[in-house]
Parts: structure tokens; C-alpha cells; sequence
């Protein structure tokens, strides 16, 4: 699918095709850190950075900025377990990591329906890390021991707390 779409003819043909489509737009939020940070980490385990919602809604998609690589990410949302991550609500797919920097989104293989106040956990694991963005703060991310082969499992499992804050969001509606 190139863009743009190049060149064409025309003939008198119908075809059975379709699009949906919600009249007047959806209302897309984000919760999350949108700030591209200055430090670079490329350590590999499983991690899990917390967000709270101010407004019920449902996830669609994670978005994490990192400085391009290759090999996969799998990108996750946790429910809280007393301060770390618990249960797992929401997984993307295995997928390829963009080779260039900035920010990627990938959506959930289903939508995670939120309440307003709840905190959640949204997390990665890259196969080979190509350089994600953190400082050093307040919340605290949650670190597994696990790496790539671990996956997202439900639960989380055992996890450590440090004060450092990554550049990783979602988009509800």
C-alpha cells in the first residue's frame, strides 16, 4: 500500500467491500508519561510503569517511545496488586520493533475496560531493547526478573519497585 497510491485507470466495475464508522468521531485520550525523556536504558527485563485513571473508559493501544532497533516488543496492562503489577487485563501481539526512533503504538489484542480511579500497570518486554526513554521519579516502575522468553504471563509475578518514570502511554476512549 504505497502513498501515495500512484498511478491508475478507471472501468465500470462494483465491489463488495465495506467500512464501519462511528458518526461525529471518537473521543481518543491518553494517560501516561507523552514526554520524551533524556536518559536511555537498555536493560531487557519484563517492566511496568503505573498509571492512574481519571475517567473510566477503554484502552485500545500502548505507546512507547524508544530509539529504534530490531527484533520484537510485547507491550502489557496490569491490573494493581497492592503497589505492583497483578493480574494481566490486556496484550498486544509479538511485534516488530520500528527501526528508527520515536514513538510506537501498537493496539491491545483487546480493549481493557478501566474504571475512573483505577490503577493499572502498562508494560513491555523487547526482544532486544533498542533504548527506551526514563528519569529518574515518582511513580516508581516495576521490574521482573523475566526477559524476552517470559513474555506477559498472568500474573506479572515477583517484581521489584525503583523510582524511575519511562516515556510510555495509552489511548482510551
Amino acid at each position: 500500500m504505497p502513498d501515495p497510491f500512484g498511478s491508475s485507470t478507471f472501468a465500470n466495475y462494483r465491489y463488495s467491500i465495506y467500512c464501519t464508522y462511528i458518526p461525529g468521531g471518537v473521543d481518543t485520550k491518553t494517560n501516561g508519561i507523552t514526554e520524551v525523556y533524556g536518559l536511555t536504558s537498555t536493560t531487557a527485563n519484563r517492566r511496568a510503569q503505573t498509571i492512574t485513571f481519571p475517567e473510566s473508559g477503554s484502552i485500545q493501544s500502548i505507546s512507547m517511545y524508544h530509539n529504534g532497533g530490531s527484533g520484537r516488543v510485547l507491550l502489557g496492562v496490569y491490573a494493581d496488586a497492592a503497589g505492583v503489577p497483578g493480574a494481566r487485563l490486556g496484550v498486544t501481539l509479538a511485534t516488530t520493533i520500528n527501526s528508527t526512533a520515536g514513538w510506537q503504538t501498537i493496539s491491545l489484542t483487546s480493549p481493557v475496560t478501566v474504571t475512573s480511579g483505577q490503577k493499572v500497570w502498562l508494560s513491555w518486554v523487547y526482544e532486544n531493547n533498542p533504548g527506551i526513554r526514563y528519569i529518574a521519579g515518582t511513580p516508581a516502575r516495576a521490574q521482573s526478573e523475566a526477559l524476552w522468553p517470559g513474555g506477559m504471563p498472568d500474573p506479572f509475578g515477583a517484581s521489584s519497585l525503583a523510582n524511575y518514570r519511562y516515556s510510555i502511554y495509552c489511548t482510551y476512549i
